[in-house]
């Protein structure tokens, strides 16, 4: 029939040659895209991968439940995802667990650092940092209470957590050994202020009194400065 349009053409045919070859491809990315674009939820979007997600949602249930009680079921549950999704990225539950802890508790924390000329001084004040950023995560608040149990659990019951805790602790005292050759603090024994280091973050459990984040922000905070005072050399 003379004057109807063809259904269906969103560009008249004889337009739709005439079109810059980019402009042609970018409405054919577009019109494939639209039907399959509802299929994956937007909380899977690009701007953070899946994997982190899922390292994420793991470490705070770890935290809020305990090791013991988290199961792989609760962490689809809280994503939304499937056993075989959570699989893609992760062989084990063991791998899961020691993934997000991993990356909680010495990537985000304790970037790669340079222990070798870094001074006493300069590995506390990335601590320090460490200890302000430990009361949320990605604007999440969480108890840092329960940071000393996750750890604890972590190094008994995961040997591979437990030999990276290890190499960490050495790196520490590698710091300690140049900062007691260049002459930066007294010669102490090493595993001495290594241990009253590790006292000084482990003490957080036994600060019960009070549930403020911010008090044992504070505790540990003054508890390194003294202590780095008390072995500098003056």
């Amino acid at each position: 029939m003379a004057g109807k349009k063809k259904i269906g053409s969103a560009i008249p045919p004889s337009r739709a040659h005439s079109l810059p070859a980019a402009t042609r491809e970018n409405k054919i990315r577009l019109a494939l895209r639209r039907p399959f674009g509802d299929y994956f939820p937007k909380k899977f979007g690009m701007s953070q991968t899946t994997r982190d997600k899922i390292l994420k949602t793991t470490f705070l249930l770890l935290l809020e439940k305990g090791y013991d009680r988290v199961l792989v079921s609760d962490i689809q549950d809280r994503l939304g995802i499937s056993r075989g999704l959570m699989y893609r990225y992760f062989k084990s539950k063991s791998e899961l667990f020691f993934e997000a802890c991993r990356k909680y508790f010495y990537d985000k924390f304790f970037p790669e650092l340079d222990y070798d000329k870094i001074t006493l001084a300069e590995f506390f004040r990335n601590a320090e940092k460490a200890v302000g950023s430990m009361t949320s995560i990605d604007g999440e608040e969480v108890d840092i209470l329960k940071y000393n149990t996750l750890y604890s659990a972590m190094i008994q019951c995961e040997p591979k957590f437990k030999r990276e805790a290890q190499a960490e602790f050495d790196k520490a005292r590698k710091v300690i050994r140049n900062a007691i050759k260049r002459g930066e603090i007294k010669k102490l024994p090493e595993n001495f202020i290594g241990a009253t280091i590790l006292a000084i973050f482990g003490r957080t459990s036994y600060i019960t009194q009070t549930p403020s984040n911010s008090y044992v922000c504070k505790r540990i905070l003054e508890d390194i400065g003294q202590f780095y005072r008390l072995i500098r050399r003056k």
